[in-house]
């Protein structure tokens, strides 16, 4: 009986700290990204959206939003739009990553990886799986901080060039490319597309972002349908 009490208290203990780990990964990271660009207006607007498998979440920009020397569009000259998603390296390029897998990606740090998807058409069109989809209006310049959030985020080589690892989720029309920054339990994935919501003007917290229906949810919650019809 008594290591039955045992572990049930320890179960308790553990259960404690998971909240307060969560409690100081919202803090922290909610502490660390501010809103730095205005709302949209009926003459400043971008439409783009938020896609989710269910566990991992990706933006869609249309190619507009990147410069002509954006790494991103110097691999894709003759995009139409751009799927972007940020994760854990070697669990983002498995094929079959499994519950393991994922586990290491949390703990210790892990490298990470950007992921690009080109569409010559809409978005909608390409053979990607996807759970849900929101849709939501940023201005231009929101638009533009995550195309140059994305840029930060890449690893260069010698060149100047990005660091392109492998080919992607849809043949001929994606890249695994190198990226800076660690995985960890307080930089996910959710995190990290949270961050360059909240950096375009979307007020979405990165650090109760854990789960991608968490943010889809707040999208919907908090950001602006559709760009504002001038009066």
């Amino acid at each position: 009986m008594r290591w039955i009490l045992n572990g049930l208290g320890a179960a308790k203990r553990w259960t404690r700290f998971q909240h307060l780990v969560c409690l100081f990964a919202a803090a922290f990271l909610s502490a660390c990204t501010s809103m730095s660009s205005a709302p949209p207006s009926a003459n400043d607007c971008v439409t783009i959206q938020l896609w989710s498998s269910g566990w991992h979440a990706d933006i869609v920009l249309p190619a507009d939003a990147f410069d002509e020397n954006h790494p991103v569009r110097s691999l894709f000259p003759d995009a139409q739009s751009f799927l972007i998603g940020w994760g854990e390296r070697d669990f983002y390029m498995a094929t079959d990553a499994g519950f393991w897998k994922g586990l290491k990606a949390i703990i210790p740090p892990s490298p990470s990886v950007v992921h690009v998807i080109a569409a010559s058409g809409p978005i909608e069109d390409t053979p990607r799986r996807r759970s849900d989809v929101v849709t939501f209006a940023v201005s231009q310049d929101g638009a533009r901080q995550i195309a140059d959030a994305v840029a930060a985020s890449l690893s260069y080589d010698e060149t100047g060039a990005p660091i392109v690892l492998g080919e992607g989720r849809v043949a001929g029309a994606s890249r695994f490319l190198a990226a800076r920054g660690n995985f960890h339990l307080f930089n996910m994935c959710n995190h990290w597309t949270a961050r360059r919501l909240r950096e375009a003007g979307v007020p979405v917290r990165a650090g109760v972002s854990f789960t991608a229906p968490g943010l889809v949810s707040a999208i919907r919650r908090k950001a602006a349908p559709a760009c504002p019809i001038a009066e």
